[in-house]
């Protein structure tokens, strides 16, 4: 039993030091939280073109979604990102990123033709900017301020109309965005 009991605190203990190990060396990104700086990325967009988080900086707000082709939930709320995109282009930046679980580039470009997509979306090779934003589950989606700052993660507005000269304005933390912090 003595001896037992020592290997099961050898495992333990070698089980401890490989998760400490983990989170000394960033092998995950925290979760990205509200009221903290958006971490940067660039991508290529599914037109060729390149996009830098932080070209937006002191320009526009940014609505960042992670998603995949068959996330039926992503799928249902296309329309949504359509008609802002339509109505709020100029105001605020649309990019809707692929986190690549189980979808290739050409799934991405067929499923983006075939539902007549006008917003920028991403293929995120390597999972990259997943990581970086800390995101387990889509659709996930963020908005980032015009100084770079998150607003929401998750839980973003359905009438951004209203909250678009908040965006464009120094952020404040304010209770409830202190509460949404705190959401996964």
């Amino acid at each position: 039993m003595h001896m037992h009991a020592a290997k099961l605190m050898k495992t333990g203990l070698l089980h401890g030091l490989v998760v400490m190990g983990l989170l000394l060396t960033g092998a995950k990104a925290m979760a990205a939280s509200v009221g903290e700086i958006a971490p940067d990325f660039e991508i290529t967009t599914q037109d060729g073109r390149e996009f830098h988080l932080s070209e937006y900086r002191g320009r526009k707000p940014v609505y960042v979604i992670f998603w995949n082709t068959w996330c039926a939930y992503c799928i249902n709320k296309i329309s949504r990102y359509q008609e802002l995109q339509e109505k709020f282009g100029e105001e605020i930046a649309i990019i809707a990123i692929n986190t690549t679980w189980s979808d290739s580039p050409e799934e991405m470009r067929s499923f983006g033709a075939n539902h007549e997509i006008v917003y920028s979306t991403a293929f995120d090779a390597g999972e990259l900017v997943t990581d970086k934003y800390g995101v387990h589950n889509v659709p996930t989606e963020f908005i980032v301020d015009i100084d770079g700052i998150i607003r929401y993660r998750n839980g973003v507005p359905e009438y951004l109309a209203a909250h678009l000269p908040d965006w464009l304005s120094p952020y404040v933390p304010s209770k409830k965005t202190a509460a949404l912090a705190c959401a996964p």
